[in-house]
């Protein structure tokens, strides 16, 4: 099985928004008056700053205050106050470590109310992610879930630390509980390929790239898509037609991917097209000019300087011909000299139902003329020529990929 080209990671870019949001509790508290009437007159001198300190979003200097007032609180109010302000100030100034502490201190407060304790579990639950410690996320979002009705995003938060926490049955359970059915979003699938790749479970690890690649078109997803259908050694021509979407998107990246295309372009007759990957691939520093490099190399430009010279004649015989092949050849040529009205036109001859018998190919001609109607802006008819393709088992899985389905 080839190499996961990227790891899904959680990261902490979405927990202070949903944190902060969970956080009205540390403004669900009584005015200053209110406060005044209830506690001492020593732990109001020290809370009233901190309270005024967080309505005004000095967070520093309300995380002060309250810690000061915590240090003299006396009554289980006064303890729910400054707790309750330490929390809330730590949190929005990211001091979580803090927040933490007095979360926790919260759970056992008196006074704390059940539904608060459920919000305050699942307020620690994003700052042990948002500080990697994951096992506590996930105790903390599993008493959360206990007594809530979770959402999706919740359960997909949930998948998230199970994978950070390296446990992917329950990472995927979790994220078969958030989807509901629906189509997994992007970080979704790739927990889903990492734990797939893991488990050796190559089918649903294809699939699940498959899809990732054709809803969030990248480098990352073709690659890995590439490299299962390398591993499995299918059909030549259907490697060639992926390594040119590929090339097409500038996302080859292994020399052997450009040697391997530049070869089969001299091998079918798409001889400037092998010389423009292999300069490509030399200016990118992605291929090495070795011995090798230079022998197809100096192969391609004379092929294709040969070929330029004698396409007019070319076309005079294959038009005049009822050999489907010959304009098929043809065709390819055009393509490679991006001529690409000119090789729809020889493709689509030599795959008509007179000429059609004697071409050797058919499904990749008609991947070849699908990529000249797309480069000529004709997507329905491109995806016709496409689908065309994707008929035959050995096309299939390149076809797919050009149609993005």
């Amino acid at each position: 099985m080839s190499t996961l080209a990227f790891v899904a990671r959680p990261g902490a870019r979405s927990v202070c928004a949903t944190l902060l949001a969970t956080l009205v509790l540390a403004l669900a508290v009584p005015a200053g008056s209110a406060y005044a009437q209830q506690t001492s007159a020593e732990f109001y001198e020290k809370f009233a700053p901190g309270q005024k300190a967080y309505q005004q979003h000095d967070f520093a200097a309300a995380l002060k205050h309250g810690k000061e007032a915590k240090a003299v609180a006396k009554s289980a109010f006064e303890k729910k106050a400054s707790l309750t302000l330490i929390f809330g100030a730590a949190a929005a100034a990211r001091s979580y470590q803090d927040a933490i502490e007095a979360g926790e201190a919260l759970l056992t407060t008196e006074g704390v109310t059940a539904n608060e304790k459920l919000a305050y579990h699942k307020s620690l639950a994003q700052m042990y992610g948002a500080t990697n410690h994951f096992d506590k996320a996930i105790a903390d979002y599993k008493e959360y879930l206990k007594g809530a009705s979770g959402t999706s995003q919740d359960y997909s938060a949930l998948a998230q630390y199970y994978f950070a926490a390296k446990d992917c049955p329950n990472s995927l359970a979790s994220i078969d509980k958030a989807l509901g059915g629906k189509p997994a979003d992007e970080e979704q699938l790739k927990i889903q390929m990492r734990c797939y790749f893991q488990a050796k479970q190559e089918d649903k690890l294809l699939a699940a790239s498959e899809e990732a690649l054709r809803r969030f078109p990248k480098k990352d997803y073709y690659t890995q898509v590439l490299r299962v259908y390398q591993d499995r050694k299918i059909d030549d021509l259907a490697i060639a037609e992926m390594l040119r979407y590929g090339f097409d998107h500038d996302w080859l990246e292994a020399q052997e991917d450009y040697v391997k295309l530049a070869d089969r372009g001299l091998d079918v007759g798409t001889t400037a097209e092998a010389q423009r990957v292999l300069e490509k691939g030399i200016a990118k520093k992605q291929v090495k000019n070795a011995d090798k490099v230079e022998r197809l190399l100096a192969q391609a430009k004379d092929r294709a300087a040969q070929d330029a010279k004698t396409v007019g004649q070319a076309d005079a015989e294959a038009r005049a011909g009822k050999n489907g092949e010959s304009d098929v050849r043809l065709g390819y040529r055009y393509y490679s000299m991006q001529q690409y009205d000119k090789a729809a036109e020889a493709l689509q001859r030599g795959l008509s139902a007179e000429r059609v018998a004697r071409v050797k190919r058919p499904d990749d001609a008609n991947m070849i003329l699908g990529i000249s109607l797309l480069k000529l802006k004709k997507k329905p008819d491109a995806d016709k020529a496409f689908n065309a393709a994707k008929g035959d088992p050995r096309m299939a899985a390149a076809a797919k990929m050009w149609l993005g389905v």
